[in-house]
């Protein structure tokens, strides 16, 4: 498809605007995210080009293959800029691990944007995929150790690999601090199973009773402690008491 042909319907036909303005653009002020496997916010990063794209009038690019004889001069100009786009919204770690040859020789931009942020991210999955595996709560509060987790399972959707709920809730409970081994057997043997959010609430609600019974029992081990002091010190001045009197 041509640069100057005009599709209509479906956010396509806006005509695209030409080469020497797109040259001139800095998609930073369009996609002020920057793409971070780290921060997985592929979906975000999306929106904003997606809808960039849609201004100047470029989604075809990104949608339809763009058939030999139609890719003249000024489509390539057009395609290099977007493929530039991308490559400047990634960061830096996930740009040196993408296959950036494979990325320059593709043969049409069809689903480019999806594409390359999935050849980027998939050369860094089995290093998400034990980042899953070996993520332990320590000494995270539960709410911080679950949403670290969710951030995790989130990247591996976004790049072709979804964790399905009775694994994610697997490997929640995999990584739980010892303290709550005891709540492994009743979350496993609940009919309907837990998914992932009701399991998270019900281990936020165990944090917080046990931080209640916490403070119950050392207040109460301090009421012990001052109620022991005042009987020996009652104790005490009984016993000087009776000496006195012995004395006179």
């Amino acid at each position: 498809m041509a640069p100057s042909t005009v599709l209509s319907g479906d956010g396509y036909d806006i005509a695209p605007t030409s080469p020497s303005v797109i040259q001139g653009l800095s998609i930073r002020h369009h996609v002020p995210v920057i793409i971070d496997m780290d921060e997985g916010n592929f979906r975000q990063w999306r929106l904003f080009f997606k809808s960039t794209l849609g201004k100047f009038g470029l989604l075809h690019y990104v949608r339809f293959t763009t058939p030999s004889a139609d890719r003249n001069g000024e489509w390539r100009r057009i395609y290099s800029c977007i493929v530039n786009w991308i490559l400047s919204t990634v960061s830096t770690p996930s740009t040196s691990s993408a296959p950036s040859a494979a990325i320059v020789t593709m043969p049409s931009p069809c689903g480019t944007p999806s594409k390359i942020y999935s050849r980027t991210m998939r050369c860094s999955a089995s290093s998400t995929w034990r980042q899953l595996r070996s993520l332990q709560q320590g000494d995270m509060t539960m709410n911080d150790y679950c949403t670290k987790l969710k951030r995790i399972v989130d990247q591996l959707r976004d790049i072709g690999h979804p964790i399905s709920e009775p694994s994610q809730v697997l490997n929640l409970l995999r990584g739980l601090n010892p303290r709550y081994r005891y709540v492994k057997p009743v979350i496993t043997s609940k009919y309907p199973p837990h998914t992932f959010q009701s399991a998270r609430s019900f281990l936020i609600l165990e944090e917080l009773s046990a931080q209640h019974n916490a403070i119950s029992d050392a207040n109460q081990a301090l009421h012990a402690d001052s109620s022991n002091n005042s009987s020996n010190s009652a104790s005490s001045g009984n016993k000087d008491g009776s000496s006195s009197s012995n004395a006179s």
